[in-house]
């Protein structure tokens, strides 16, 4: 079969057709699932650098909105973990972890906006701060506060696209689904 200039897609077609009539449906089938799986990389490539277009938000494949999972119950939020390492941060600030216990219970919210979510996180992370500052009025605390909360809310915002979708997936079900599942 002399196919070294077409697409790896499509050579399970190209090259059982003139073999066997009957794999045709196969073939197209293959092509089909090559194509959804190479999609499906495409998409999770994407997260990890912050989504479509640079927008990270979850959308049925035919456009639809989607609807809460039916009997989803989310997982317990889990304080400022890191989703890339599987390690506990200590942020030295452990009022900060009310402030990432209601972005992962955001996340895990069908249909929540990921921008949205994180606009809470980082006013609720420099409220912390506010109040450390009105409440002991340390100058040099409540800059490293500000840092401290500053760098957290860059690392969600920069790297925060796939645990959002991943928490988004959990939580919601496209109507495409529902098909598919039957």
């Amino acid at each position: 079969c002399h196919v070294l200039e077409r697409p790896a897609a499509v050579l399970p077609l190209l090259c059982s057709a003139p073999h066997a009539p009957a794999d045709m449906t196969w073939g197209i089938g293959a092509i089909r699932d090559s194509f959804e799986t190479v999609n499906s990389y495409f998409d999770s490539f994407l997260e990890l650098l912050g989504g479509k277009n640079g927008v990270c938000q979850y959308r049925c494949r035919y456009g639809k909105a989607p609807m809460p999972r039916p009997h989803y119950k989310p997982q317990e939020p889990n304080g400022c973990s890191s989703y890339f390492l599987g390690l506990k941060l200590d942020l030295g600030i452990p009022a900060m972890t009310k402030c990432c216990n209601q972005l992962d219970v955001c996340y895990d919210t069908c249909g929540a906006n990921k921008y949205r979510c994180d606009a809470k996180f980082r006013w609720c992370l420099h409220s912390i701060c506010s109040d450390l500052k009105r409440s002991l009025g340390f100058v040099s605390k409540v800059e490293a506060c500000e840092s401290v909360a500053d760098t957290v809310f860059n690392a969600v915002w920069t790297l925060g696209c796939r645990p959002f979708m991943n928490s988004q997936r959990s939580a919601c079900i496209c109507s495409e689904e529902e098909r598919d599942e039957l």
